[in-house]
């Protein structure tokens, strides 16, 4: 597959390699794996989504369609899906003890838990024709080549931007130890470290999907994000850190995408989970989309503070996969990617291999 820049862009031949994967799940003509709880047009949603992942992303299915439905594969995981709620009258005091409202990228679950999430960037100006003329990768110093590399004023991040075409990527991570992630307790910044997946669709729709990390406990929680699609959403359990865990993000089928997290949760099982979403505007032929992949502390909008103290190292990214399909894929390396962006530059450390494997380091001091 070769893929031209982000401005202009075109697919053509074959992919010359790709990973091979043995079937871990039973076939869905088991009827095992649909969910008898469910009425029988749900089922059949959810047999043509689990027809359309791959066959080792079957064993244990959550889907939220278009209206916020949760489908299932196995009841038991519907107790994993924790919907979260905009904050929007919470106010704490700043250093100058003025009372400032929590908006906009900050949300809470039924238990008043508070969630700070990254807000969804915009596509890259290439794309949507504001400037044409992208910036050409310096390696030495981590500049971005987008034509902008935007500070939205909400938290440092490490981004990592394929060229426009793909449908599906995978990945490895070591997440951090306890000792090498450290979030500000302030819930003035509301420090937040997150790994994640995701990009933009053809329609412009930003994604993003991967781990939370909790300060409280030390583990990571999955779970989406997707513009027009209100809250994010996030799922139990929560996977423990100082592991490498594989992280998959891909379109199924036009207007769904899905991630997909295999390590060990929080009890100690090795587990697979897949979590989709609809999210229109995103291809399976990957026509328009962008894949990228990401590592930040996420702050509350408007409240960011780069010398807050918090920090998160160690992040490992290898093993990455870009392709169309689990069938149809290549190693992503730097003629698989558009470009890379490190804001702000002076807080983020990278040890740089290729495209597809670097060891992030993001301190705030």
């Amino acid at each position: 597959m070769k893929v031209k820049s982000l401005c202009s862009w075109v697919v053509v031949g074959v992919l010359s390699f790709s990973v091979t994967y043995s079937v871990g799940a039973e076939s869905l003509q088991n009827g095992d794996l649909i969910n008898p709880s469910m009425t029988k047009s749900d089922n059949a949603v959810l047999s043509k989504l689990m027809n359309s992942l791959d066959p080792k992303d079957r064993e244990n299915v959550t889907y939220i369609d278009e209206t916020g439905k949760v489908l299932v594969n196995k009841e038991s995981l519907r107790k994993e899906v924790i919907r979260l709620e905009p904050v929007s009258q919470d106010t704490y005091k700043d250093s100058k003890s003025s009372l400032l409202s929590v908006t906009q990228n900050t949300y809470k679950d039924t238990t008043g838990q508070l969630y700070t999430f990254p807000v969804l960037q915009p596509k890259p100006d290439c794309i949507v024709g504001n400037n044409p003329t992208p910036t050409p990768m310096d390696f030495s110093t981590n500049s971005a080549s987008f034509p902008v590399c935007r500070d939205l004023r909400n938290g440092a991040y490490r981004g990592v931007y394929a060229h426009m075409g793909f449908a599906w990527a995978t990945t490895r991570i070591h997440l951090p130890s306890r000792k090498e992630i450290y979030e500000n307790p302030s819930k003035y910044t509301g420090s937040t470290g997150f790994v994640y997946m995701g990009g933009w669709g053809n329609t412009n729709n930003a994604v993003d999907a991967g781990l939370q990390h909790s300060p409280k406990y030390n583990d990571w929680a999955p779970f989406l994000l997707i513009e027009g699609r209100g809250a994010p959403i996030t799922y139990t359990p929560r996977f423990e850190g100082d592991q490498d865990i594989q992280m998959k993000f891909y379109v199924p089928s036009d207007g769904i995408v899905a991630l997909v997290i295999s390590g060990y949760d929080t009890s100690g099982t090795k587990v697979t989970k897949t979590y989709a979403e609809a999210a229109p505007g995103w291809t399976a032929t990957g026509n328009g989309n962008i894949i990228k992949r990401m590592t930040s502390i996420a702050q509350i909008q408007d409240h960011d503070d780069y010398k807050d103290g918090s920090y998160i190292k160690n992040v490992a990214w290898y093993g990455s996969f870009i392709g169309s399909s689990s069938e149809d894929n290549i190693p992503w390396r730097s003629s698989q990617t558009y470009g890379f962006c490190s804001s702000p530059r002076n807080k983020i450390f990278i040890d740089f291999v290729h495209a597809g494997r670097e060891t992030v380091d993001i301190i705030l001091e």
